[in-house]
């Protein structure tokens, strides 16, 4: 009899450490004055009864037909547990509250626990040139800057002028595309319980464009200049064949006119010299009769 009580007290040690062993903690950040949410696993079936420990101690308990719901300890006031869903809410986080979190649902402890740990908003980012003097896009970079000593896990992101939002690293590379055709940069740094955005930085390589120096450098302008340029190479090409064909009319078109001009500039010519003659003969008249006279 002896022996058997101590087999099953040695086999309910070793399932409960079993079960410790496997139960997967899950890290969840607040901050000071904020509200902690732990939600359970999912059950199948409708819920019945509801167990919340905070470091092993009575947190909240319901047992529907049994237990009202109870809040115990420090929690009493600012707790609340839905008892359809079993979530639970806590508001007023203070860093007393850190500690682990786990929950029994309709008599089965859940192998999920939380671990709570305080941390503090995201500060306000700065985008910042690295390093300040570069002049290559090799060396160039921007840095999301700002202290995050006590912030927690942060992620960061990067917008160019006013497009989406990209995810990336605190810092990122400049190519040479972007240093001629982005206008500024903004970094946005986030946590689990903050985020925040900087001001934008004004690329210092960009410089504005002529809108003739756009159209040419654009794949339209690119096209359209080539399609002018074919054009006018086929216009070319057909007033050659046209003339190639047509070369004798065309010699005596152009003799023509070459012996029209000649013509009309000799009577030109002589007609000019007739008169300057009769302007001489009447000069010489009118001198003649003042002689006379």
């Amino acid at each position: 009899m002896g022996r058997s009580v101590v087999l099953g007290a040695l086999l309910l040690l070793l399932v409960a450490n079993v079960s410790f062993t496997q139960a997967q903690t899950v890290k969840k950040y607040f901050k000071v004055g904020g509200t902690l949410q732990l939600s359970p696993q999912p059950v199948s079936g409708a819920i019945s009864s509801i167990v919340w420990k905070y470091d092993k101690n009575l947190l909240a308990e319901w047992v529907k037909g049994a237990i009202d719901l109870t809040y115990y300890s420090k929690f009493k006031v600012r707790t609340t547990l839905n008892t359809d869903t079993g979530v639970l809410k806590i508001s007023n986080m203070t860093a007393a509250d850190t500690g682990l979190y786990s929950v029994e649902i309709n008599n089965q402890v859940q192998s999920q626990v939380y671990q709570t740990v305080e941390i503090e908003d995201v500060p306000q980012p700065e985008v910042i040139l690295q390093p300040l003097a570069c002049n290559r896009p090799s060396t160039c970079g921007l840095k999301c800057h700002g202290d995050i000593t006590n912030a927690g896990p942060v992620t960061y992101s990067w917008k160019k002028d006013d497009g989406e939002w990209e995810d990336g690293q605190d810092r990122r590379d400049l190519s040479s595309l972007e240093m001629d055709s982005v206008k500024t940069f903004t970094c946005r740094m986030k946590n689990p319980v903050s985020q925040k955005d900087s001001v934008a930085l004004p690329n210092p390589f960009y410089q504005e464009k002529t809108a003739g120096t756009e159209s040419s450098s654009s794949p339209v302008g690119a096209i359209v200049a080539g399609i002018v340029i074919l054009v006018v190479i086929a216009i070319v090409l057909f007033v050659l064949g046209f003339l190639y064909k047509t070369k004798e009319p065309f010699k005596t078109w152009v003799n023509v006119n070459i012996f029209r001009k000649k013509t009309e500039g000799k009577n030109k010519d002589a007609n000019e010299e007739k008169n300057e003659s009769q302007s001489l003969t009447k000069v010489n008249d009118g001198s003649n009769t003042a002689t006379e006279q």
